[in-house]
């Protein structure tokens, strides 16, 4: 018997950076399925490529990919012959292309229900997503032909992951050399929903099996997510452009390390973490985040923060959470409030949350992009009270220095 195989579909930073990494170092083949035919190109002329673990200045790795075969999806053919005979896969695209992966997935299905019926399919979903299986599942099931709901309710295991890995634009230098270098720190865990799996639990260096998925996404959600948001929105303000800068200043990392500790009290107490457990996990954020070979740039962190300051995300989630539990969140409000000032001409969330509050004021901005209700005006009135605070600080501190406030 032959090494097992994995379907990759996304050929992006973390199929390539990140999972072609742990199933290939596991003994895997790989295949490579990507929607941009010049990728698909490039890997296949290339025949091999780079993956950059740099864990710190003075701990780097580098990894050869090499043998996998890439087809991109307008080979019809080729993709279902491949997910037909795949033994795993795993899907890391953004959560807005699942209805078309979806669609697109149907040839081979079929293929593999008749060629492989009782053949377990499981699909490893990376994507940075809560509850990420309920919606591709939603999305499969929107086209599934009726002779294949069967199949795919008894053979087809949708498993919910943790990418954890942090995947950066390499060096310029680096990436004349070689254009599909992926530069990470070398995070080498990928926690799986344990209970989500049809088949046998591939034997893979790495895959580590959890029990409560949903306590999981949420610390990792409420603790890097938290940890990053908190630090770049803050570092904005200052004018820093990398994360290790924002690390540097001790008032950044003050305010950063103390939401990363609320939202941590507000884990052990909603998920039951013990105080040693969060503490060792909370080590390992701040060490993940203080790499300086990975040159993490504030405006990456920063980016969308609509999205980040919606109620179930980095930041309102953990205020809420907290709230429930009767833990005050000073440094949460303030990173909250700092994300409201955050300003960047290049990134369009960042100008829209700028024109509402020109619009209507800041109450009733945070009001409707953190989805707060009338049962949650005191979290409008904290965030509100620290915006005023902050910015009128700032001005005032800073009249003659260039400053991130509107």
């Amino acid at each position: 018997m032959g090494d097992p195989n994995i379907l990759i579909w996304g050929a992006g930073r973390i199929g390539r950076g990140f999972l072609a990494d742990l199933f290939q170092t596991s003994g895997y083949h790989i295949t490579f399925v990507d929607a941009s035919e010049e990728l698909i190109a490039q890997l296949r002329r290339a025949g091999r490529y780079t993956v950059v673990r740099a864990e710190g200045v003075e701990k780097r790795d580098d990894l050869v990919i090499y043998g996998y075969e890439a087809f991109s999806t307008a080979q019809t053919e080729e993709v279902a012959q491949a997910l037909a005979g795949a033994d795993l896969m795993a899907l890391a695209v953004f959560p807005r292309d699942f209805a078309t992966v979806a669609a697109q997935m149907i040839p081979g299905l079929q293929r593999r229900c008749t060629l492989r019926p009782s053949a377990p399919l499981d699909i490893i979903l990376c994507t940075n997503l809560a509850h990420a299986a309920l919606e591709f599942s939603a999305a499969l099931h929107a086209v599934l032909p009726e002779d294949l709901r069967a199949y795919v309710e008894q053979q087809v295991g949708i498993v919910e992951s943790l990418v954890i890995r942090m995947v950066v634009e390499p060096p310029a230098e680096e990436r004349r050399r070689d254009p599909l270098l992926v530069w990470t720190n070398g995070y080498a865990e990928l926690p799986v929903d344990q209970h989500a799996f049809k088949g046998t639990i591939p034997s893979v260096r790495g895959l580590r099996l959890v029990d409560d998925m949903r306590a999981e996404e949420m610390r990792k959600l409420y603790s890097y997510n938290t940890f990053h948001a908190a630090l770049a929105y803050w570092g904005a303000l200052y004018g820093y452009e990398h994360i290790v800068d924002c690390l540097a200043d001790a008032q950044v990392r003050k305010e950063a390390l103390g939401a990363l500790d609320e939202s941590s009290r507000a884990l052990q107490a909603e998920c039951h973490f013990s105080a040693d457990e969060m503490a060792r996990w909370n080590e390992g954020v701040v060490y993940q985040t203080n790499n300086p070979t990975l040159g993490d740039r504030v405006s990456r962190q920063a980016a969308d923060p609509m999205r980040k300051l919606r109620r179930e995300d980095r930041l309102i989630g953990p205020i809420l959470l907290a709230r429930k539990h009767a833990i005050p969140t000073p440094h949460l409000v303030r990173a909250t409030a700092v994300a409201f000032l955050y300003r960047n001409a290049c990134d369009p969330s960042a100008v829209a949350i700028q024109e509402r509050i020109v619009q209507c004021g800041i109450e009733v901005a945070v009001r409707e992009i953190c989805q707060l209700g009338p049962e949650e005006e005191d979290v409008v009135t904290a965030v509100v009270a620290a915006y005023a605070e902050i910015k009128n600080m700032r001005l005032g501190a800073n009249a003659t220095e260039s400053v991130n406030v509107p």
